[in-house]
């Protein structure tokens, strides 16, 4: 039987609790949360948690002013609750949500500044390189995570395709920083990871293809 939505916002809370040393961020997932959102937490648990069992990752919950993690789309603020990503021999990496990042577009424009509306784009769930500030840049973006708690249709699929041709390049397949988990390699410049999540297990049948341009898409329902 699957939990009620209150049920999953509890179980979420208390899987972030087990970052938090301090003891001091209380509730990251506030109790006024949709669904969607509520997923998007889920999947970062799902993240975290095979991050440090497979990679070996040391995961810290970094509080900020905010009481909830980050839940509308924009650059990194510092302001809210993040997770930091260490290991020996590095690097060492940083987890936000809802971040905007300057486009591979907007790079190749020669513009500088805060981009446009159409030269940022949002993800869920995002990991960049240490100490990246404001709109990260394509090539900051180490790994991206979609998450839709819904039916996944097709033009949910080529709306993360162009997510990822504003990323990175088709190329051959180059190493990312990864040992095991997700992936140690991608067919992308720069080689960053991205990955789908649906409750909706039709999300399977595109894999076979968006594999070819460096796209994992994964069935995972609530619990």
């Amino acid at each position: 039987m699957s939990l009620t939505l209150e049920e999953v916002i509890d179980k979420v809370n208390g899987i972030f609790a087990t970052y938090d040393s301090a003891s001091t961020a209380g509730d990251l997932v506030g109790d006024d949360w949709k669904a969607g959102k509520v997923y998007e937490a889920w999947i970062l648990t799902l993240v975290l948690d095979r991050l440090e069992q497979i990679e070996g990752f040391k995961i810290a919950l970094m509080g900020g002013t905010k009481v909830h993690l980050k839940s509308s789309p924009g650059p990194i603020n510092t302001g809210y609750p993040h997770f930091t990503l260490s290991r020996p021999g590095g690097p060492n990496l940083e987890v936000w949500t809802d971040v905007e990042f300057a486009t591979l577009s907007f790079s190749t424009s020669g513009k500088s500044g805060k981009p446009g509306q159409a030269h940022r784009h949002e993800l869920d769930i995002v990991i960049v390189k240490d100490g990246v500030a404001g709109y990260p840049g394509h090539d900051d973006v180490v790994l991206g995570v979609e998450c839709k708690n819904t039916g996944f249709q097709k033009s949910m699929a080529r709306a993360v395709l162009g997510v990822r041709r504003e990323l990175s390049l088709l190329r051959a397949p180059a190493a990312t920083p990864f040992k095991s988990w997700p992936t140690t390699a991608v067919p992308a410049e720069p080689p960053s990871v991205l990955l789908v999540y649906s409750t909706d297990a039709s999300v399977d049948g595109y894999n076979e293809a968006g594999c070819v341009f460096g796209v994992e898409f994964h069935y995972e329902p609530l619990p």
